[in-house]
This record gives structure tokens, sequence and C-alpha cells, in this order.
């Protein structure tokens, strides 16, 4: 798993194919303290991670970090 402040998230493409940071937003999921601002932060990362049936590769690296942030909140 790839760490949240390593620099090679800036290069991975989103699901539009182009470069998409998503270290900041899974940063801000694991801040929120509202359901607002949860379900703004995965509105963001549903749209820039799946475009019309497309993935890029940093769809993938998130899902681990998707899945830990939300095994804390379960914990």
């Amino acid at each position: 798993m790839i760490e949240l402040n390593d620099n090679r998230w800036k290069e991975f493409d989103g699901g539009y194919r182009m470069p998409y940071d998503a270290s900041v937003p899974l940063k801000r999921l694991e801040e929120a303290t509202s359901t607002e601002e949860i379900n703004s932060v995965f509105a963001e990362l549903w749209n820039e991670l799946h475009h019309q049936g497309d993935v890029g590769l940093v769809s993938y690296y998130s899902v681990p970090h998707l899945i830990r942030i939300a095994k804390e909140e379960v914990i």
C-alpha cells in the first residue's frame, strides 16, 4: 500500500485518464467529522476514480485506503 504522503500519487491517472492526486481527498476522508463532509469526499472520489466505466491506476491504489478508513470507523 502506498502511503498517502508519497509523491507518486500526483503521477497516477484517474477515471478521466488524467493525473488525479487521490491522496488529498483520502486524507480529508480520514479527518472528516460530519456526514456532509464524508458525502462530499465520496462524491469527488466516485467522480474522479470512475468515469463512464473507466478507471485509472489511482483508482486501484485508493481501494486499500478506502477499506482501511472504513474499518477504522467501524472499530
